[in-house]
């Protein structure tokens, strides 16, 4: 649908005073707060330019001044003026680097006036050294022209930059030939003048372009800002939902462990018990009777006792019942026992007493960690010595596994090694699990739990209440 013409002056309006005219925004998200930092942004660069800018500026004139009489020499009309005009130039330089580090002037209408008297104070004063050494008819007037593109260094509304290039031009033109009149009689001041006024004209029309290239850059830039910020909450909010799956997940799983470990022990073991009681009357019946069985007997007696081991290691594996019944510090311990009793490795086990209290899921954690810890160790670094030990650290629990095996690179392990596992473990229960090793150099696996225990009370002081 086309625009009215009330529309169409509205953006107009809404251009000159902002440069953000329908043109310029369309096909982004802009918004009110995005003009205001652009602005600000201008700004905040916009005064440390204008000091470089000055810094350079004077070093130029500072170099050309120590060559003008080289240069100039030959002319004794231009070298008088031209040593006077730098002088005039330096100190307004140096005045003009000292105003950039005035604090309000590098704020807001500060640091806009500030690059407005930047801009007229060097049209200025090169127009009234031009002026000095030569009419419109030579070609000094025309280097005048040059200093109006100082005004495309900063972004500007359209409106501002219309008057800062009209601003410029009247300056040049007073400073210029205010103080010597009889060069409005010269035969090419007509022309020259309306050179200027093309020149601020062509000034203007790229100043204008590459104002709205600036701001639709920074509008798209700012597009893709927020998509970039909404990607990442969508992302954050999907990982926090699959971690709250994989925590379900993890937590169905023990319960299920736990069941099943129950069950076994109650019904594999009341059966065992019942098969091993009827096998050993049976054993001392056959003995008694001379019955060629006896012999098949102790041999079925030996495989029952293997099936009593076979399940007992099943319900270690699923849910070691001291885990239950005594706690991680206990469970730990026994754990560790069973990793000792194990030919060629020496396990140790240290627990500091009155360590902080962790709940049940922090407890699982633990252990699942010091299980997958010591089978890797056994399994793949061969140590000769293996030190776990609990203690607390910031009112936190710490479990460390230590081991002379080995080692490995942590960044190359593949996926058996369960380390993966081990940091969603730390992490679903507001953990952390730091892994330390290096090829030859052992394996140190560190994990830090919080503490289910409540936070200090601490009594309000009767000058408190």
């Amino acid at each position: 649908m086309p625009l009215t013409w009330t529309e169409r002056w509205a953006g107009l309006r809404v251009w000159l005073l902002t440069g953000a005219g329908p043109w310029i925004t369309r096909g982004t998200d802009a918004r009110p707060a995005d003009l205001q930092v652009f602005r600000a942004r201008n700004i905040a660069h916009g005064v440390p330019r204008l000091r470089r800018l000055a810094l350079a500026l004077l070093a130029l004139n500072g170099l050309a001044w120590l060559t003008d009489d080289l240069l100039l020499g030959a002319i004794p009309t231009v070298q008088p003026a031209m040593a006077e005009g730098r002088i005039v130039m330096t100190v307004f330089g140096l005045v003009l680097v000292g105003a950039t580090w005035v604090p309000f002037m590098t704020r807001g209408a500060g640091a806009v006036a500030l690059g407005w008297l930047g801009a007229l104070g060097l049209c200025a004063g090169v127009a009234w050294t031009m002026g000095r050494i030569g009419g419109p008819s030579s070609s000094w007037f025309q280097s005048t022209q040059v200093f109006l593109f100082v005004s495309l260094l900063a972004w500007a509304s359209p409106l501002h930059r219309l008057l800062l290039v009209t601003a410029m031009i009247a300056v040049v033109l007073a400073a210029y030939f205010g103080p010597q009149p009889q060069h409005w009689s010269d035969a090419m001041a007509p022309s020259a003048i309306t050179h200027l006024f093309f020149v601020g004209s062509v000034v203007l029309a790229i100043g204008l372009r590459l104002d709205g290239s600036r701001l639709r850059l920074f509008l798209y830039a700012r597009d893709a800002e927020r998509q970039s910020e909404r990607l990442e909450a969508q992302v954050d909010r999907q990982t926090a939902r699959i971690q709250g799956l994989l925590d379900h997940v993890e937590r169905a799983r023990e319960d299920e462990r736990r069941d099943i470990a129950a069950e076994l022990h109650d019904e594999m073991g009341q059966v065992l018990t019942g098969m091993r009681l009827s096998l050993r009357v049976a054993r001392t019946r056959a003995r008694a009777d001379g019955n060629p069985l006896t012999g098949a007997l102790d041999q079925l007696g030996e495989m029952m006792q293997h099936l009593g081991w076979a399940v007992r290691n099943l319900l270690v594996r699923l849910r070691p019942r001291v885990l239950d019944d005594l706690g991680f510090v206990a469970a730990a311990e026994w754990l560790t026992r069973r990793t000792d009793a194990l030919p060629g490795v020496r396990c140790t086990f240290v627990a500091e007493p009155d360590l902080p209290p962790i709940d049940d899921d922090g407890a699982t954690a633990a252990f699942r960690v010091l299980q997958e810890s010591l089978t890797n160790a056994v399994r793949h670094g061969g140590p000769e010595r293996i030190a776990v030990r609990l203690d607390a650290v910031g009112g936190q629990v710490r479990l460390t596994v230590t081991d002379d095996g080995v080692g490995f690179d942590p960044a190359a392990a593949g996926p058996g090694m369960g380390l993966m596992g081990m940091r969603e473990r730390a992490r679903a229960r507001g953990g952390r699990l730091v892994i330390r090793s290096a090829p030859g150099d052992g394996t140190t696996i560190e994990l830090t739990l919080p503490s289910s225990a409540p936070p200090p009370h601490h009594p309000a002081n009767a000058e408190d209440r």
